[in-house]
């Protein structure tokens, strides 16, 4: 299910044994079986597939020495062949083997939601900071969608905190991504009381459709469908936080302000090569309801193109411009008229 690398280890600097011919052989084979069968486009799989067996013939692979240069040379090759950011080789010495793709119907393996469970509560669930500004806007910087087995407590809390704001600014621009499920229900939060199908991801191997709905029954308090949200974003967001501004864009939710996302579509499955060599494959994508299509290279547009950095600065004169008309206090309505007028003067 995951939409991003926001699970998965990063390479390891430790050492492992020089390749053989005969290792290489083995790993390009299996890799390019993998791809023919799990890539989320058969064709394109296919192509990737025919790509590295044949720089494996052309001996392309003989001066690779370790596993780390040889994951990177593969990548390149794969790239060459397909770009498609979600798709990688890894080297992760002692990789774990295969497991069955997460669904909506099996969850994450135990041990693998303990280890999330202590990294997400070392980063509170990348739940960076929920703060009210002046004119009650919330601002709550969101940095990954946690898998939503293990945090949907933090993101209970953070809403329910941001619920009483007159708007809200959400600030995905270190968003890299994370599951599906934790966008559905951290969208749920600022939606009504019916229903609304978010998305659905497909998967090619399985012939698998998993659809995304919101949930009026989220704990505590919701934001509510009606009050102005706007989105923040940048060439980092990506992934799982582009499937959140896109179909909450595609609905009129929310505001885009910022640059264009980082166009990663495809839900990814990691998948052993090697003892040290990991493929993280995109076995899925994504389909909005509206406009049956997904963001992929192309990255979500913004309603509000401005350079990343005054993304924040735009978008809160924008929030306060909706609330204004709203204070009647005559002396917090002068501050407020002061503070807007200070942020459109820094831009």
């Amino acid at each position: 299910m995951i939409l991003s690398v926001i699970a998965l280890p990063n390479a390891s600097a430790q050492q492992s044994p020089a390749l053989s011919a005969a290792d290489k052989a083995a790993a390009v084979d299996l890799l390019a079986q993998r791809l023919s069968g799990k890539y989320v486009y058969a064709d394109e799989g296919n192509k990737m597939a025919a790509a590295v067996r044949d720089h494996l013939l052309k001996g392309d692979y003989e001066k690779v020495a370790t596993d780390a240069e040889f994951a990177d040379l593969l990548t390149t090759h794969l790239q060459a062949a397909h770009p498609d950011k979600h798709l990688s080789i890894r080297h992760i010495p002692n990789a774990l083997p295969d497991r069955p793709r997460p669904s909506l119907t099996r969850g994450v393996p135990a041990e693998m939601r303990q280890r999330m469970t202590e990294v997400g509560q070392y980063l509170n669930f990348a739940f960076e900071k929920v703060e009210r500004l002046p004119g009650n806007i919330m601002y709550l910087k969101l940095n990954g969608f946690f898998e939503a087995e293990v945090g949907r407590a933090a993101a209970t809390a953070a809403m329910n905190l941001a619920a009483n704001g007159n708007a809200m600014i959400i600030d995905l621009r270190d968003n890299g991504g994370g599951d599906p499920r934790m966008v559905a229900y951290v969208a749920s939060y600022l939606l009504g009381d019916k229903k609304v199908h978010l998305s659905d991801i497909y998967f090619r191997a399985e012939n698998e459709t998993n659809s995304f709905w919101s949930d009026p029954a989220v704990p505590g308090v919701r934001f509510g469908p009606d009050k102005p949200v706007y989105v923040l974003t940048s060439g980092e967001t990506f992934s799982a936080a582009e499937d959140f501004t896109y179909n909450l864009q595609a609905i009129k939710r929310i505001t885009v302000v910022g640059g264009t996302t980082g166009g990663g579509a495809h839900p990814i499955q990691p998948f052993r090569v090697s003892p040290n060599l990991v493929a993280v494959i995109p076995v899925g994508r994504s389909i909005n309801l509206i406009t049956k299509g997904d963001w992929e290279g192309s990255g979500v547009k913004p309603d509000v193109a401005i350079a990343a950095d005054k993304a924040m600065t735009k978008a809160n004169a924008l929030a306060l411009r909706q609330v204004l008309p709203k204070i009647d206090n005559p002396h917090e309505r002068a501050m407020l008229e002061k503070t807007l007028a200070e942020l459109e003067s820094a831009l």
